[in-house]
């Protein structure tokens, strides 16, 4: 391409002004046979560091001193031989900053006379400075972001929308032995780590199917790694959106858990073997207590009658104490005790030793089978207390010949666990005081009381009907 112009046509004039005044991110210029500058735009001044005026009537020489013998072979190549140079790269350094270079992509074209010969040289160039610059930032920005995930332990990729993997750092490629160019551009489920198995391959085909629709999927899975092995991930499907909300791409990422589930077996192998040992410890000591219940039992049979009831008393006490073991031992709970089914329990175990009482006294509990948990430390001292009670109104609260009812209760009054053993006997004497009581049983309820730090409500003296209430302090319900 040449330019064949008649320098007195004005319309010639006309256009190559308009045409070098116009607003262009293409830097222009006109060169006469000297490399002088008769023409040039405002973006290829500005790009030299001078103004326009600075500009004509100079030479390239002038202007552009540090550049001119790499560009002056060129430019006199397109004088002397018509020779057109078109979009070659040059770097020249910026005359208003020294030592720093601009790279320009440019084209020297001949301008030919009417006459065919050549008047001078039509300049073009662009600036590909910061466009360099800016290609080489992305690049510098993907090494480091590269340098960045491949430094990670984690599992980390990058997948299109419908689940073809199109990045993924180091670390799961070496997990799984496998090079990128085995993975890159393949269904993700299809991929190595995840096709061993239909199952897993249906289980990550729709994952991908869910996190394409905007939903985060996150679940313990196990994949494929080196050698045929087995690895425990804790895998998440992240979808990536832009701007307009639109999902672009899929993020799956994961980290390795095989050393966390293994430390979780073994805890729960700790776990069940203590739980085995507390069970044997519980069912030995209720072993232990109807052991010595018995041999209260036995010692009861050849002894005078105020020694048999004091023996008996004793094996009661000690029954209370086993049963509470027992239900332990098999609840398979160490730490709380359930009210409810322990009253339940323990009348039963009074019917078969009071059956001849109880033949004329109806004995009952209300209480709900759960909700009554009672802390452990708790449990034996309640359980003694509401024993004692028990017995006191069978012995005492009827006569000889009385009939009447007793009722064990159970509940909750705000935060505090409320036990209540009421009977419809004949009351309690004039002048009763529990802490005053002289039998072992009352003596025991009212220590028991303390050692709870409880509260007991009394019957009133004198009064058909006894009722005693036994209120739990708040911190020794469990919540």
């Amino acid at each position: 391409m040449s330019f064949a112009v008649n320098q007195e046509d004005p319309l010639w004039f006309a256009t190559l002004q308009t045409m070098f005044d116009a607003d262009s991110p293409v830097g222009k210029a006109v060169l006469d046979r000297d490399l002088r500058y008769v023409f040039i735009n405002q973006t290829l001044a500005a790009f030299n560091g001078r103004s326009i005026e600075e500009h004509l009537g100079r030479t390239v020489k002038d202007i552009l001193p540090e550049a001119f013998s790499t560009l002056a072979p060129l430019l006199r190549s397109v004088l002397d031989a018509g020779a057109h140079h078109a979009q070659f790269r040059v770097s020249v350094e910026m005359p208003n900053s020294p030592g720093q270079f601009s790279e320009w992509e440019a084209s020297y074209l001949p301008i030919r006379l009417a006459d065919g010969t050549i008047g001078g040289v039509y300049v073009q160039a662009v600036n590909l400075t910061a466009e360099l610059r800016a290609q080489q930032a992305l690049a510098n920005s993907e090494k480091q972001l590269r340098r960045v995930l491949d430094s990670l332990f984690a599992f980390v990729g990058v997948m299109t929308p419908d689940g073809t993997l199109i990045e993924a750092n180091k670390a799961p490629l070496e997990a799984a032995g496998v090079d990128a160019k085995d993975v890159i551009g393949r269904p993700f489920w299809d991929t190595y780590w995840w096709n061993y198995s239909a199952e897993s391959q249906d289980w990550m085909r729709q994952a991908c199917a869910r996190a394409s629709l905007g939903e985060v999927v996150r679940e313990d899975v196990t994949a494929r790694m080196a050698g045929e092995t087995r690895m425990a991930l804790d895998f998440m499907l992240v979808p990536m959106r832009d701007d307009n909300d639109r999902i672009t791409h899929l993020i799956p990422s994961a980290i390795d858990i095989s050393d966390r589930q293994a430390a979780q077996l073994r805890t729960e192998s700790a776990l069940k073997e203590r739980t085995v040992l507390l069970q044997e410890v519980h069912h030995r000591v209720k072993n232990n207590l109807q052991i010595i219940a018995s041999l209260l039992n036995l010692q009861a049979r050849g002894a005078a009658p105020e020694a048999q009831q004091a023996l008996q008393d004793s094996q009661n006490r000690v029954m209370a104490m086993a049963l509470t073991h027992q239900l332990l031992y098999e609840r398979n709970d160490f730490s709380t005790l359930e009210l409810g089914p322990y009253l339940r329990r323990l009348v039963a175990s009074l019917r078969d030793i009071h059956g001849e009482t109880l033949r004329r006294v109806d004995l009952k509990v209300e209480a709900p089978d759960t909700g009554l948990s009672i802390d452990l430390n708790q449990a034996v001292p309640v359980a003694l207390v509401v024993n004692e009670l028990l017995i006191n109104a069978l012995k005492h609260g009827f006569g000889t010949d009385g009939q009447g009812s007793v009722t064990v209760r159970a509940g909750r009054l705000k935060r505090c666990i409320v036990v209540t053993v009421a009977d419809t006997g004949i009351g309690m004497p004039v002048g009763f005081d529990l802490h005053k009581a002289a039998s072992l049983g009352l003596r025991l309820v009212s220590l028991l009381t303390e050692q709870l730090q409880a509260t007991m409500r009394c019957p009133v003296a004198g009064q058909a009907g006894a009722v005693f209430t036994l209120q739990l302090p708040p911190e020794s319900t469990p919540t």
